[in-house]
């Protein structure tokens, strides 16, 4: 599955907003930098998904709040995210 991120770093809440079926929006606390922001995404897909952290990759945007990530294997689709 591939899924478009547009990234918020430092923010002051930590929450996922579904855009479409293959795009959010996420909000982490942490600051983009030497990568923090990045593994906090992933960490906050983890959970959302109920996927291993180690089955979410960046494949673009890494330096970018634009992102696409790609999940592996079979991720739970919250109905209220993905629905």
């Amino acid at each position: 599955m591939i899924l478009k991120v547009k990234a918020h770093p430092k923010s002051k809440k930590r929450m996922l907003k579904k855009i479409s079926n293959t795009e959010v929006e996420v909000w982490v606390h942490e600051p983009p930098v030497e990568g923090k922001a990045n593994r906090a995404i992933i960490e906050l897909l983890s959970e959302e998904l109920e996927v291993s952290k180690g089955l979410i990759g960046i494949k673009s945007g890494s330096a970018s709040k634009l992102k696409t990530f790609e999940i592996k294997g079979e991720p739970k689709m919250p109905k209220d995210l993905f629905g």
